[in-house]
């Protein structure tokens, strides 16, 4: 480790020669220094290394003519750093308008360029993938201009990959650049030896809250296998984001030399086991509403978890509770009970529905999540003058995929989510159906202020009669998350009478422009459409509209103004909504 600390001292030295210019910003108050005959990369790597750039105007005349005097060192240091080696320099200085004036007009003349380049790699990181990959410097190559901050990047790229990987006895045997400044040539030869690769130790945790087992299913770490930040960072993020912990460090030193092994140490702090929350609101489609939860985090030391959430509104009021329980790999995959209890009343709908269900939840691959599930449906509900009673055995599989979540404002990302679902008379339920649902949340940023969102709702379902499906499997459209300038649920096939009946499919799109306007808020512009239909018998309903957005520590706030297209003769409606933009 000592070799290493070495390089870095030396790799300081040579980066004080470079990128330094943008700190050093000219300051009202001081001396005027003009540098001509250089680009503007060259000129700032010479102004950021020049004690001119900081001397005052009322800097004492002797002081000032010695810092020129003493100038061309300072010139040929920054001009060497970035390969040109003999400068021609002419400089004059005066006083004027109360302050100094100096100026440097530079030649920097042909630039070194490298003749020969040798780079080899020594012991096991030789023929190590994992390790050759994350050498992420550009690698010098024959006729290029010596530029001695890349070379210290490449170099420093070696013992970065050298430790992540685990070869921590890595050193430059060799590491050298020859310069010839007559002839304008460079040879580079660098020679860095690996050493053998360490290996996982004992994997420990020092929390005995949840069985070990269970605490090393959540890591691909294994003892004896080679050594890799990259899982330990792994292992850090997974349990760092379970709801087990309140906090996680892993500490892997110190290191066995004898042995070359790697010992892990995981230090858990457990979260606290009950939590309590409550929250609430106001929607323009549920009006005011209160949110109520209770969460057991850790019932056992198997990580088994219970949670109840109660929601109340005046339009929709719901109870729910879950049961779950990780299998063998709980980063990806759960089982879970469920149980739900659900009062909707809207102006043309009404029903009450108790769900119990059993669900499995699983990551595909990285990015996508599936949740299968089996549920028996209850439900007494009135639509228009329909009223009966649906009992529902519901097969489902949901796939879930996000990209870009936030609290706050998201910038670009797309949220996708992919439902299939159906019942059989000849499984026990009342009636037979299978229903498809698509759910696209879209954003796209053009610059810090602008952003295009969009939106898509679409469902499709195969049933034998409308009439027998209950009111929360068919679609309603309309409302602060549907088609704004519309109330709540208020478009889709009507009885005679005008109720809305609700359809088997769904088509509801959105497009919004918004631009900050200051800090945490923004304004924007909008067209929705859409309209929930039966068969091929359907009109869609537009609304357009402006709205104001303020993105709280809660979350994005949104005020809208919708006028309906297709009923001029309507007012504006107000709609307000909460909630993240994906």
């Amino acid at each position: 480790m000592k070799s290493h600390r070495n390089w870095l001292n030396n790799a300081r030295s040579h980066a004080l020669a470079l990128g330094l210019a943008a700190l050093l910003a000219p300051v009202a108050g001081f001396a005027e220094l003009q540098i001509s005959g250089l680009d503007d990369t060259l000129a700032a790597n010479v102004r950021a290394l020049s004690p001119l750039s900081t001397a005052a105007c009322d800097t004492p005349q002797w002081r000032v003519e010695r810092l020129v005097r003493r100038a061309d060192d300072n010139v040929r240091q920054s001009l060497r750093a970035l390969g040109y080696y003999n400068p021609v320099i002419a400089k004059s200085l005066r006083f004027e308008a109360d302050c100094w004036h100096a100026e440097f007009v530079i030649d920097a003349g042909e630039p070194v360029r490298l003749a020969a380049v040798d780079v080899s790699i020594d012991g096991s990181a030789a023929r190590d993938p994992e390790f050759l990959a994350r050498i992420t410097g550009d690698a010098p190559q024959r006729g290029d201009v010596l530029h001695h901050g890349r070379y210290e990047d490449f170099k420093a790229s070696f013992l970065r990959a050298a430790m992540y990987t685990g070869y921590f006895d890595a050193e430059f045997e060799q590491s050298a650049v020859t310069v010839d400044a007559d002839l304008l040539t460079a040879d580079l030869a660098l020679a860095f030896s690996s050493g053998p690769r360490y290996r996982v130790g004992e994997v420990t945790f020092t929390e005995g809250i949840l069985r070990e087992s269970l605490l090393l299913s959540y890591s691909d770490i294994r003892p004896g296998e080679p050594f890799s930040a990259g899982r330990v960072n792994d292992l850090h993020q997974v349990l760092a984001g379970s709801s087990y912990f309140r906090s996680v460090s892993i500490v892997t030193e110190p290191l066995d030399e004898n042995a070359r092994t790697v010992p892990v140490r995981v230090n858990l702090t457990p979260a606290k086991r009950r939590l309590f929350s409550a929250g609430g609101g106001f929607t323009t489609d549920m009006g005011p509403h209160v949110r109520l939860g209770y969460a057991n985090r850790r019932r056992n030391d198997r990580g088994h978890q219970f949670e109840s959430r109660l929601y109340l509104s005046g339009v929709d009021s719901e109870l729910n509770t879950a049961y779950r329980w990780p299998r063998k790999d709980p980063r990806s995959d759960w089982y879970s009970v469920v149980g739900s209890a659900q009062h909707k009343e809207t102006d043309t709908s009404e029903f009450d529905k108790v769900t119990l269900g059993v669900l499995r939840t699983e990551r595909i691959g990285r990015s996508w999540l599936e949740t299968r599930s089996i549920n028996y449906e209850w439900e007494d509900y009135e639509v228009g003058d329909q009223a009966d009673t649906s009992r529902l055995l519901i097969i489902g599989s949901n796939w879930e995929k996000a990209v870009g979540r936030a609290l706050g404002r998201a910038t670009d990302g797309y949220r996708l989510n992919f439902d299939v679902r159906g019942a059989s008379d000849s499984l026990g339920s009342d009636t037979s159906f299978l229903q498809l649902r698509t759910r696209l949340r879209w954003i796209r940023s053009f610059g810090d202020q602008t952003r295009l969102l969009a939106r898509a709702n679409l469902g499709l379902t195969a049933k034998d009669q409308l009439s027998q499906l209950p009111a929360s499997v068919r679609f309603f459209s309309g409302g602060d998350r549907s088609v704004r300038g519309y109330e709540f649920q208020s478009l889709g096939p009507t009885d005679p009478e005008g109720n809305v009946l609700g359809g088997s499919h769904q088509v509801d799109l959105s497009v919004e422009l918004d631009r900050l306007i200051r800090d945490n808020w923004a304004i924007a512009a909008f067209v929705d459409s859409g309209t929930a239909f039966e068969e091929t018998d359907f009109d869609f309903s537009t609304g357009v509209g402006v709205g104001v957005r303020w993105y709280s520590p809660l979350g994005p706030i949104r005020l809208d103004f919708a006028h309906p297209l297709d009923d001029p003769d309507r007012s504006l409606r107000v709609h307000i909504s909460l909630g993240p933009d994906l």
